[in-house]
């Protein structure tokens, strides 16, 4: 499927698509997905805003990363630095990809594909990535050479050198307040 015009033209039908490797990847959408990607969208565009450190992107948004590699993160960061890079036209998907890459998991979702998913973003700059296990109540976070785990409700979630000064607590994400 050609990337560029196929994903524009597939039916709002309640999947999400991506374009990975050359392949078509539906995937549904549940409740408990939705709501923890609403409050997170919600932390970051605040925190975002307030400092103007670039925009916050939610899962309708397109990264090209190649022409086999039409990628949308569940929530993504991109500084104002990266956006001037990446921004072709406000109507056209980001060729580039984000410097923050946040996956929420849904049942459906394999760790294979979330892995090449991951890995691509790596290769083409991403910066960090935090993939949210909404089920049991912990966030993988991913650097180019590492992996950490927060588990507990009360461990912090913070934006390293992507998002200085980013602090969440995770009872905040799973059971706010």
């Amino acid at each position: 499927m050609d990337g560029r015009r196929g994903l524009e033209a597939l039916p709002k039908d309640g999947h999400k698509y991506e374009l990975l490797d050359g392949e078509l990847i539906r995937s549904p959408v549940h409740a408990n997905h939705g709501t923890v990607c609403a409050r997170f969208v919600s932390f970051l565009f605040n925190f975002v805003e307030e400092r103007r450190l670039g925009e916050v992107y939610d899962s309708s948004t397109g990264f090209r990363l190649s022409e086999k590699l039409l990628l949308s993160p569940d929530i993504a960061f991109v500084s104002r630095a990266r956006l001037k890079k990446i921004l072709v036209a406000p109507d056209k998907f980001l060729y580039g990809a984000p410097d923050l890459v946040v996956e929420v998991l849904s049942p459906g979702d394999r760790m294979t594909q979330l892995s090449r998913k991951l890995d691509h973003y790596f290769e083409h700059g991403t910066r960090l990535a935090w993939v949210v296990n909404w089920r049991k109540e912990q966030i993988h976070i991913y650097t180019p050479d590492s992996i950490e785990t927060l588990t507990g409700s009360n461990d912090i979630l913070t934006g390293g050198q992507v998002l200085p000064g980013f602090q969440c607590k995770l009872s905040r994400i799973f059971r706010p307040s």
